[in-house]
């Protein structure tokens, strides 16, 4: 009876063993090699990427006072101006020919005047109605002579210049013939007190205007309106202007800040105050910071690269500290810090996955996948906040397949 007992507890020890290997052999067929990393406790931000402009804090346009030819430039682009220097001169013939015209209508009116208070002479009104015949036939001539000048300049074949000359010299018959008429007018009647007191009228009128034109010609030098740096220039020497065109702008190149613009369904998580990131490979600028001071309250519509219509809200950047070699009308690329926290359990992103709404993780426990659930806080940089189901220190497996299931054995490799 003992005998036999040994040897069925013989038999009982070699099928333990068996199925001991098996078993082992059965694991070591399902182990699945996994890269692995370790959830840490680090600083992480979620945060809006757009690109921004760099604006001088201080900037005015410089615009044409006038019409008329540059003479001269005084500056170029890059140069340092204060206020009031002058920048550029416009040629002032036309206000010169203005000047003379008004000069030749008081001096016909003055004449007018004297000639009024003489006394009634036949022969002086037989000589003034030749005068005005004659004068009529050369109101004639230069109105034909202004309809040709006029084809002339509207197809560009003379300047401005020439043609102003032909409708000056066309306004001065017109006022000869007019004083001649009024000549007659006079001489054939004595004058009335009120009609000095017009002549007179005339006279001061004319006065107030030249005074004016002389006071506009302090337009034709143009000076800068502020204290600065020449950002850009139009004009050049030998352009002809027009009243308020852009000759030039004027800025500040230490004073800056930047521009950008957020789409509206971003604007929500960004307010004033928020810190931003500011960066550009190409200029070598990292590391620097800004803070946006603020954000206008009106959306406007802008058309993206891809052509697709979108709606936007302005901001304006504060730059923190001095970005040596910056210069207005610089992009930049801008990262805009909508939340961050400090001492956050963070993983790679591509350890966690969804299955019926909610997000698990397989960690490493013992060499044995184990599935756990976990809620996700801050996204950032292909990284997730772990705010519950996970330990600082604990193994996440990355990018789980289907390959991968609850309790199976596992070869882990650590992430590069």
């Amino acid at each position: 009876m003992k005998k036999l007992n040994k040897k069925v507890v013989g038999a009982v020890l070699v099928v333990g063993i068996l199925l001991t290997a098996g078993l082992l052999m059965q694991n070591k067929n399902k182990l699945v090699e996994v890269e692995v990393a370790a959830a840490k406790k680090e600083h992480i931000a979620e945060y809006v990427e757009e690109l921004g402009l760099v604006v001088s804090e201080t900037k005015g346009n410089v615009f044409a006072p006038a019409a008329g030819k540059v003479t001269e430039v005084m500056v170029e682009v890059g140069d340092q101006v204060e206020k009031g220097d002058v920048v550029a001169k416009i040629d002032n013939q036309q206000l010169a020919s203005q000047l003379m015209e008004m000069e030749a209508k008081k001096a016909a009116i003055m004449a007018q005047y004297n000639e009024a208070v003489k006394p009634i002479d036949r022969k002086e009104i037989e000589k003034l109605e030749l005068q005005l015949g004659t004068q009529k036939k050369k109101v004639e001539e230069a109105k034909r002579q202004s309809e040709i000048h006029k084809t002339l300049f509207e197809a560009d074949a003379i300047s401005y210049e020439e043609y102003h000359v032909v409708l000056l010299s066309e306004q001065q018959e017109e006022a000869r013939l007019e004083a001649i008429n009024l000549d007659l007018e006079l001489i054939k009647k004595p004058i009335s007190q009120n009609i000095a007191a017009s002549y007179k009228a005339q006279l001061k009128q004319i006065d107030i205007q030249m005074e004016q034109l002389r006071k506009d010609g302090q337009n034709y030098v143009v000076t800068s309106p502020l204290r600065g740096t020449v950002m850009m220039k139009t004009a050049e020497t030998g352009s002809y202007l027009q009243p308020g065109m852009q000759m030039m702008e004027i800025g500040d190149a230490e004073a800056l800040y930047i521009e950008s613009d957020v789409l509206v369904s971003e604007i929500a998580k960004i307010e004033e105050g928020s810190k931003v990131e500011v960066s550009h490979k190409d200029l070598g600028i990292s590391g620097a910071t800004g803070t946006i001071r603020k954000i206008y309250p009106k959306a406007f519509s802008k058309v993206s690269d891809l052509g697709i219509e979108q709606k936007r809200i302005k901001i304006e950047i504060a730059i923190e500290g001095k970005i040596e070699g910056l210069r207005p009308g610089y992009d930049l690329d801008l990262k805009i810090i909508v939340s961050s926290k400090e001492n956050a359990v963070v993983i790679p992103e591509n350890a966690v996955f969804e299955k019926n709404g909610k997000h698990y993780v397989f960690v490493n426990e013992k060499g044995a996948a184990a599935l756990r659930e976990v809620q996700k806080g801050i996204e950032s940089r292909k990284k997730v906040e772990i705010i519950s189901g996970l330990s600082e220190g604990e193994e996440v497996i990355l990018s789980p397949d289907e390959k991968l299931e609850e309790g199976i054995l596992i070869h882990t490799k650590e992430m590069v």
